[in-house]
């Protein structure tokens, strides 16, 4: 298909925690194997977890090499995608109470409309209070806001 990027790097991650999944039942159950504090079972407990440690770095470092070094934030669609969730109904719901701002999101929901065009249809709020209420970084806590 034109233009299709195949997701190698993803797949291959995908593939490596699976084989450390397995790996970790492997020393799992070895460790269950042990008798008056000894455990004959050492060796397939190292093996299984020097494979997954270095498997994991291996891959790691190839995914970050061939699929994460060079993107970028595309800003504004992200900025778009936030500004129509209806999730951020969650900040309205303290100062207009649950109901009404579940009527919002249902309404915005119902209509087509973003959060904002619905609170401000219902009347409750004004722009710059919805402005000011609905901060998408402050409900997130203190990530990487600034990233």
């Amino acid at each position: 298909m034109p233009g299709k990027v195949n997701p190698t790097q993803c797949e291959a991650m995908v593939m490596i925690s699976i084989q450390v999944l397995g790996d970790d039942a492997a020393i799992a159950f070895s460790g269950s194997q042990g008798n008056f504090e000894l455990n004959a079972m050492r060796p397939v407990i190292i093996n299984n977890f020097l494979h997954s440690a270095r498997i994991l770095g291996d891959g790691i470092e190839k995914f970050v090499k061939y699929s994460v070094s060079g993107t970028e934030l595309n800003r504004p669609k992200i900025e778009s995608y936030v500004g129509e969730s209806l999730m951020l109904v969650t900040a309205l719901s303290p100062v207009i109470g649950y109901q009404n701002a579940a009527h919002i999101a249902e309404n915005a929901l119902a209509n087509d409309q973003t959060l904002k065009q619905a609170a401000l249809a219902s009347g409750h709020l004004t722009e710059q209070q919805f402005d000011s209420i609905v901060v998408p970084a402050a409900l997130v806590g203190h990530g990487v806001q600034g990233a």
